[in-house]
């Protein structure tokens, strides 16, 4: 079991995930804007219904369940706040920290795997982490939680990031996401 200081350690990660809103949201003056620990679970949800059977789910779940860990030490940054590299040299920063912290030293080769797409497992759940970002735009559009419509540019947005995503599953996603437009766009 876990000894007392990472047990202490462990409440305060899971804590902080959920007290941490996302600033994309928060910019938007969404009313009551998802936690990271909710978009951590959506994706993961996510992951649990979309993985196809040629990737490893369990891995897939890891991924997902982790690949905002970071933030909670680094912040939460949108488009254009800091460079790419300062912000992939911040959450290193963190979650060298958080895995230390938890004495969980694999934390450090997800977060490498989910940025780096060095997987093709990766590589879907970064697409998935694209799609959830869509899909709760459309949800906060239809129950009227922003007061501007969203879903839009946060469709056109994650449409860009999956053209550079390495994956065969990119394609399928951004239909997935095309196909919200005639539910929500």
């Amino acid at each position: 079991m876990l000894e007392r200081e990472t047990l202490k350690n462990l409440i305060t990660v899971l804590g902080r995930l959920k007290d941490l809103k996302r600033r994309g949201w928060i910019k938007r003056n969404v009313t009551l804007p998802e936690s990271d620990a909710d978009h951590m679970f959506s994706t993961a949800f996510l992951t649990f219904m979309l993985t196809p059977d040629k990737l490893n789910r369990a891995h897939c779940l890891e991924l997902a369940l982790t690949h905002d860990l970071a933030e909670i030490y680094a912040g939460d940054a949108t488009p254009g706040e800091k460079t790419a590299a300062q912000k992939y040299q911040d959450e290193l920063n963190a979650v060298k920290r958080i895995s230390q912290e938890l004495e969980k030293p694999e934390l450090i080769e997800l977060f490498e795997e989910f940025e780096n797409c060095s997987s093709r497992e990766a590589a879907f759940v970064r697409c998935l982490d694209k799609a959830d970002t869509v899909f709760t735009a459309a949800y906060y559009d239809n129950n009227n939680r922003s007061p501007e419509k969203l879903w839009a540019e946060f469709s056109a947005q994650a449409l860009n990031s999956l053209k550079r995503v390495n994956s065969p599953y990119a394609e399928e996603i951004a239909e997935l996401i095309k196909k919200s437009a005639q539910i929500y766009g």
